[in-house]
Parts: C-alpha cells; structure tokens; sequence
C-alpha cells in the first residue's frame, strides 16, 4: 500500500514543480515585456488580453523574438505596438467576425404601417 501511494506523491510533487517552474517562466516573461514595453503600451496590451488573451500571448511572443532578434528596438511605444497589431491582423485577415451592418430607413420618419 505504501507502494502505491508513493508515486502519486512523486506526481504531486512533480506537478508542483511545473506549477512552480510555470510561475517563474511567467515572472521572467513580464519582467521582460515590462523592459521591452513602454507603459501606454502595456496597458493596451493588457485591455487585448482580458478580450483576446490568445491574440496577446501571440503578439507578446511576436515583440519578444523581434526585440531578441534586433529587428525591433527597445522601447516599443504605443503607435508601434498599434502599427504591429495592425500588420497582425492583416496576416490573419482582417477582425475576429463579420463586419455588421445597419440598414437605415431613408426618410426621416419611422412609420410602421
């Protein structure tokens, strides 16, 4: 019996260290974007990810490996992170849905019968 509970002890304790090894890569990767990011664009990348958190992680990723690989210069400000996201979603193909449009009655009046 003893047996059997020790690897699931090992497994707790391996899932903490991936949770504890999570944690610090997390730290490490907004300690960077805090050193890459100036602040305007870090809150604009903040208010992305509470809509589309998959779509920030991209775009956080895309501003990390440019910094890394000298295509992008430090700090980036808020119009060149507007230029990225812009140039992002051409690549995708535009927005995340069908563009909605309202079809407006030509008079001024609105009759119903």
């Amino acid at each position: 019996m003893a047996e059997q509970q020790m690897p699931q002890a090992m497994t707790q304790e391996e899932q903490q260290k991936q949770q504890e090894q999570a944690a610090q890569q997390e730290m490490e990767r907004d300690s960077m974007l805090r050193a890459i990011l100036d602040g305007e664009a870090r809150e604009r990348l903040k208010r992305i990810a509470c809509v589309k958190p998959e779509k920030a992680r991209a775009v956080e990723n895309y501003v990390i490996q440019s910094v890394r690989a000298g295509r992008l210069p430090p700090p980036v400000s808020d119009s060149k992170l507007k230029q990225l996201l812009e140039a992002m979603n051409e690549q995708t193909g535009g927005g995340s849905g069908p563009k909605i449009t309202f079809a407006r009655k030509k008079n001024g009046i609105d009759d119903d019968w």
